[in-house]
C-alpha cells in the first residue's frame, strides 16, 4: 500500500512539473516561439504527458487514501478533473494561438492553480 504521503508528494510534484511546463511554452510562444522552433519540443511533452499521468495516478490515490469514493466522486473531484483535462489541452493552444499566451499566462494559469488549490483545501460538496 501506497502511504497518502506518496501520494501526495507525487501529486504536489507533478502539479509543479506540470504548471512549470506549461509556464515555459507560454513564455515562449509570448516571444514569438513557434512548435517547430522549440528544440526542446520532444523534451517538453515528454514532461507535460508524465507530469499529467502522475497527477492523476496520484490525484485519485489521495482521494482513495482518504476513502472519499464510498459515496461516488464527490463533485469538487470532478471539478479536479476538469483542471486537468485544461492543463492537457494548454500545451498546444499558445501556438495555435499565440495572442493567448499573454493572458493565460497571467491569468488563466494562477487561476487554474488558485481553482485547483481551493478544490483540495476545502472539498466543496463533500
Amino acid at each position: 500500500m501506497i502511504s497518502y504521503e506518496v501520494y501526495k508528494v507525487a501529486h504536489l510534484a507533478a502539479v509543479l512539473v506540470l504548471f512549470s511546463v506549461l509556464g515555459g511554452v507560454l513564455v515562449h510562444a509570448l516571444n514569438g516561439g513557434t512548435r517547430a522552433a522549440n528544440m526542446a519540443r520532444r523534451a517538453v511533452a515528454a514532461l507535460h504527458g508524465l507530469a499529467m499521468a502522475v497527477a492523476i495516478v496520484a490525484g485519485f490515490g489521495l482521494v482513495a487514501r482518504l476513502d472519499l469514493m464510498s459515496g461516488g466522486v464527490p463533485p469538487w473531484v470532478w471539478a479536479k478533473v476538469t483542471i486537468w483535462l485544461i492543463a492537457g489541452l494548454l500545451l498546444a493552444l499558445p501556438y495555435r494561438r499565440p495572442a493567448l499566451a499573454r493572458p493565460i499566462l497571467l491569468v488563466g494559469l494562477p487561476f487554474l492553480a488558485a481553482a485547483a488549490a481551493w478544490l483540495a483545501v476545502f472539498k466543496p460538496g463533500n
